[in-house]
């Protein structure tokens, strides 16, 4: 029956034999010899000894301080590192965060004057004009995302501010889309169009660069 016994390091705690120490050796379980000395003590008047027989064994064995929490006790305000859980999750070094983008449906419109200088692109024939426009709001749409700053937008203010004052009945008939900006961008924006407070909507101040960004590159492409 040797061979079925099982090895040491994973057999029973001592004090498991003990009637009322299954609780202790479950809180002292990573200390071995503080184990041994809470049996030792209630062995020595089991086997007749004197008290000063018990002290005598207890004095041979090596005395281990029990472990003690880190944070049990502690008041806000004291000493002492906080809890892991209480601290802010913050990136690995070296890593800087990414810009955030914000998602808005805007209505696409172009003033009709530059509607009409689509026919002016060479191989203009060759698509329809609807065609012709979702190719270049595609490109305002990247040319827009990529807007970070007053520095970035200031190239497309001007025309920004002329779209942004004409009437409906100046600007062709618009789709809406999907596009996405900068939260720097969106707020450089509103300044460069007189709403430093921002109570414009933003889809209409966004609008208003993207036709804008839109203009420049029907301008950049026609035949003059």
């Amino acid at each position: 029956m040797s061979r079925f016994r099982l090895p040491a390091r994973v057999a029973p705690s001592p004090a498991a034999e003990e009637p009322g120490l299954q609780n202790s050796a479950a809180r002292l379980r990573s200390s071995r010899e503080v184990q041994s000395r809470i049996l030792a003590e209630r062995r020595a008047p089991e086997r007749g000894g004197t008290d000063e027989n018990a002290g005598a064994q207890l004095s041979d064995l090596p005395t281990v301080p029990l472990p003690e929490p880190e944070y049990a006790g502690r008041r806000d305000g004291e000493g002492g590192q906080p809890s892991p859980l209480s601290l802010p999750p913050s990136a690995p070094a070296g890593v800087v965060s990414k810009p955030r983008k914000e998602k808005l449906v805007v209505l696409f419109r172009l003033p009709l004057l530059t509607e009409k200088q689509l026919q002016q692109i060479p191989g203009a024939g060759e698509v329809t004009p609807a065609y012709m426009l979702r190719a270049f709001a595609k490109e305002a749409r990247a040319e827009l995302r990529r807007l970070l700053a007053e520095e970035d937008i200031d190239v497309h203010a001007d025309e920004a501010r002329r779209i942004f004052a004409m009437s409906a009945t100046d600007m062709a008939v618009g789709e809406a889309m999907t596009v996405y900006a900068q939260g720097s961008a969106i707020r450089a924006m509103h300044a460069a169009l007189g709403d430093p407070w921002q109570i414009e909507p933003r889809a209409t101040i966004v609008g208003a660069f993207l036709a804008a960004i839109a203009s420049r590159l029907i301008e950049a492409r026609r035949v003059r």
